[in-house]
């Protein structure tokens, strides 16, 4: 289990150094100012919601209540919130940058394995294809996960648990979206294996992804281009595991 821990976290380390030794240091521009679009949107959007969250979670807590339950159950309330926004701006995000990451990702093996891919404009636009709709699968699938952990919120017992359930799973279904741009450009049974036997690494790229988005300002500049590299990185040790067993 360290090894499965420890593996899609070296690739990460290692994604850095990858970038500045194949000068691919340009790239960490397009998603940024994609970003920092999407956040202005988003950031104002939020302000015409945030009374209603704060009028809402006050009727649910009423006036009874100790003043430090129902500051809690309001944090809760709000990390629930923010939970669905990130949920929906990510999603919107890896929709969006869908081409620009696959580009990536075969360029990234590519490089690794000194081999130029001769694709038609066909094949690219299927790959396009193929990075938008697997994004928006995992996205209802996310959707209906996350829903019904926020339903855990009329249980008491499991509030606390609340925001670690949604990162995980969130975590989860971006990690396969990365995986993919991958898996898209090779034997569909040996990705199925690879999917089937490493749900730890699709977790962890994920949640790195995650964390490193929510680095002030940078990370909306540096998390695609990492991610993209190290989980490219790392499924390819993956498949050929899997192809020599």
């Amino acid at each position: 289990m360290l090894k499965k821990i420890t593996f899609p976290i070296n690739n990460y380390i290692n994604a850095f150094s990858f970038i500045k030794k194949n000068k691919l240091s340009k790239f960490y521009l397009i998603p940024g100012i994609i970003n920092i679009i999407l956040v202005l949107i988003f950031f104002f959007l939020s302000s015409l919601f945030s009374d209603f969250i704060i009028k809402f979670s006050e009727n649910i807590v009423g006036e009874n209540f100790n003043e430090y339950i129902q500051t809690f159950i309001k944090f809760i309330m709000y990390l629930s919130f923010l939970a669905t926004y990130y949920l929906l701006y990510k999603t919107l995000v890896l929709v969006i940058l869908s081409p620009f990451l696959s580009y990536l990702s075969e360029k990234t093996e590519s490089i690794i394995r000194n081999k130029e891919f001769n694709y038609t404009i066909k094949d690219n636009i299927y790959f396009i294809k193929r990075g938008i709709r697997v994004t928006l699968q995992s996205f209802l699938r996310e959707f209906f996960f996350t829903v019904i952990i926020l339903l855990l919120f009329f249980i008491p017992p499991f509030v606390p648990f609340i925001p670690l359930l949604i990162f995980l799973v969130q975590s989860y279904y971006i990690g396969f979206a990365f995986v993919d741009y991958t898996l898209e450009r090779h034997d569909y049974n040996i990705g199925t294996q690879v999917i089937r036997k490493n749900p730890v690494f699709f977790l962890i790229n994920g949640g790195l992804f995650t964390l490193i988005l929510f680095i002030p300002f940078i990370g909306i500049f540096i998390a695609p281009l990492v991610t993209v590299i190290a989980t490219t990185t790392g499924t390819l040790k993956l498949l050929e595991e899997e192809k020599q067993l």
